[in-house]
């Protein structure tokens, strides 16, 4: 090595390094944000598609996160999981989020991040017209069958639930409304979304519900973020907040909500 290549080489490795790291940075960009979700989110808060394979096709939470990752400058990915899977792959770093939730659902929920809230699922309840009685207080539910979605927890209905009420669960809430309109349970606990987009599409079922006075709980939906994931909470939370105050996000939820 001469004197002239010797005075050149650490310029030649610091610029070596320089393309090493932005390599190493659009590599990371380039990895997608990955969210869990579950097909027992009933329409319009995740609308699934199944043909070839089931996968998330629209609705108000991949507008809402589609939002957020543009926010973010990320691509998104949805991986549907079974509802018992989203806790470990959330906890192992297979995925980055699960959304659509709030930390009374999930045992132990320190072992996430939590983003601010998104929107709010409000739990009412529907019944068939057969039953005349106005429910109005949570004791009136003891004995009754109640229609509820499997793998979901219902902390205000455990007193009911001890005291002779029946869990009668299915896989979708748009099943527990059919359930409801053919007098199989005598109330089906959805949330006024849910019924609102049903109402809509289902004429001839809705006609044989009628929706119950009792408010069973007000719950703010957030993000579930893995601890393991890449993406920050102060840096997710940022683009909530930003989209917030531009009024993107409450644009989003629009279609969505009842006139």
């Amino acid at each position: 090595m001469n004197g002239k290549t010797a005075k050149r080489w650490p310029q030649r490795l610091a610029g070596a390094l320089c393309l090493l790291a932005v390599a190493l940075t659009a590599t990371a960009d380039d990895d997608p944000l990955t969210v869990g979700v579950t097909e027992n989110d009933a329409a319009p808060s995740m609308i699934f598609s199944y043909s070839p394979r089931l996968q998330l096709d629209g609705g108000v939470w991949k507008d809402l996160l589609d939002s957020i990752a543009h926010q973010l400058g990320q691509r998104v990915e949805y991986l549907p999981l079974a509802r018992k899977r989203l806790d470990s792959y959330l906890q192992n770093g297979q995925i980055d989020m699960v959304c659509n939730t709030n930390p009374a659902w999930w045992e132990a929920p320190e072992r996430f991040h939590w983003s601010l809230p998104l929107t709010e699922q409000v739990e009412r309840f529907v019944s068939p017209l057969s039953l005349s009685e106005r429910i109005t207080s949570l004791g009136q539910l003891n004995g009754r069958r109640i229609g509820t979605v499997i793998g979901y927890h219902y902390p205000a209905l455990e007193h009911a639930f001890a005291n002779g009420a029946q869990r009668i669960d299915q896989q979708q809430g748009n099943l527990q409304l059919r359930a409801a309109a053919a007098g199989v349970v005598d109330v089906a606990v959805v949330d006024e979304l849910s019924f609102a987009w049903w109402l809509k599409n289902n004429l001839r079922e809705a006609r044989q519900v009628r929706l119950q006075p009792l408010v069973l709980s007000r719950m703010p939906l957030s993000c579930a973020l893995s601890r393991r994931s890449r993406l920050a909470p102060a840096s997710l939370n940022h683009a909530i907040r930003t989209l917030q105050q531009q009024g993107v996000l409450a644009a989003r939820l629009k279609p969505y909500q009842v006139p």
